[in-house]
């Protein structure tokens, strides 16, 4: 894997959007429904603060050490031992998010589309699908991001407008009836939905830095908070708080309503698609940082001698990591704090330990 690979801020900021907005649009308003009901809007907005800082802390690490990744500047900051352990766990985490991404991909054509063809062959077909692209390298991958971006805003933007007529904007009424307090309890959630971005501490020294790449970050956080409040709020206006909390994929319901001139109707293969090509790249690129971090810890001339077995690796841990889609959103929503401490609290303490490491240097 060359280290002179570079991609530019557009395309950074496209692989933000997708991974984050791609899997969250489906699962996110049924999720914050449960928890806020009406309200969830303000959860949207809670984690979209948590979003900025959480990208803040990846890009003030980034700035301390403009050419290392995660994995090395655990090593660096911690040592050998300690922060090479970390740095494993780090690879530990960007493989199980893999599966479980792949898992959620197979989880979505069996429930959606075709329950009888075995789950095996959806998870071989991911696999094999974002293996081909690691294999080429990030920036094959992030120029196709680039294509599929503009398909899932469109789509998504489409999709709400389209809708509009058939909103009830009493659905929102009364607003925070119980205070500001109580919604709160999927805070650690709303994080974890934002904190997908995390993967982006492996890809900031590959992007082509210029004076607004910081910019186009924080552009990707805005464009990824605006879909997923749209998202929420069209879902709630639409059905209503307490039944939105009752579906599996509340954004297939909501393009299941459209009509274009009283005839043309089944919008449902559009989301599928939108939807396909998100969990393609968000795959792709744990996928990719998992074997990065790999190849960064143990040193690896020949990285993609690892593709294959990982690959395979992560449709058996896909496979038997939950019986069904229950288990699935039921650890998510219980264990966000497991995706929050990688994402935001371990960075966050390398973020404090470099700034002390950087202030003791300069007074000495």
């Amino acid at each position: 894997m060359e280290r002179r690979i570079m991609i530019s801020n557009f395309q950074m900021m496209a692989l933000i959007v997708i991974s984050t907005i791609g899997t969250s649009s489906l699962y996110a308003p049924a999720t914050f429904a449960h928890y806020a009901e009406r309200n969830s809007w303000y959860l949207v907005i809670l984690g979209g603060i948590m979003g900025v800082i959480n990208l803040f802390v990846l890009l003030k690490l980034h700035q301390i050490y403009p050419k290392k990744n995660m994995i090395t500047i655990c090593t660096h900051l911690l040592g050998p031992w300690f922060g090479g352990f970390l740095a494993f766990l780090f690879v530990c985490y960007f493989m199980d998010l893999t599966s479980w991404v792949l898992r959620e991909f197979s989880q979505f054509f069996i429930i959606a589309l075709n329950p009888v063809i075995p789950q095996v062959w959806y998870l071989a077909a991911g696999a094999i699908m974002c293996a081909y692209a690691v294999y080429h390298g990030l920036e094959v991958f992030a120029r196709v991001s680039e294509i599929i971006f503009f398909v899932t805003v469109t789509t998504f933007l489409a999709i709400y407008l389209m809708l509009i007529n058939q909103y009830h904007p009493e659905y929102l009424l009364p607003i925070l009836e119980n205070g500001l307090i109580q919604p709160m309890k999927g805070l650690m959630l709303a994080t974890s939905w934002f904190g997908d971005l995390m993967f982006i501490s492996m890809v900031f020294q590959h992007v082509r830095q210029t004076k607004r790449t910081t910019a186009y970050a924080m552009g990707a956080v805005g464009i990824t908070f605006l879909l997923l409040l749209l998202s929420v709020l069209s879902c709630t206006l639409l059905f209503g708080g307490q039944t939105t909390a009752t579906f599996t994929y509340p954004s297939i319901g909501l393009i299941q309503n459209i009509r274009l001139f009283r005839n043309i109707e089944r919008f449902d293969a559009a989301l599928v698609v939108v939807w396909v090509m998100s969990s393609f790249i968000k795959i792709t690129v744990y996928f990719w940082s998992a074997l990065r971090g790999l190849s960064d810890l143990l040193r690896l001339r020949r990285p993609r001698m690892l593709i294959i077995p990982l690959a395979i690796c992560f449709v058996i841990i896909s496979k038997y990591k939950v019986w069904g889609l229950i288990e699935l959103s039921a650890f998510y929503d219980s264990q966000a704090w497991y995706f929050v401490m990688f994402q935001l609290f371990i960075p966050l303490v390398l973020l404090f330990i470099a700034w002390i490491k950087e202030n003791t240097t300069k007074s000495r």
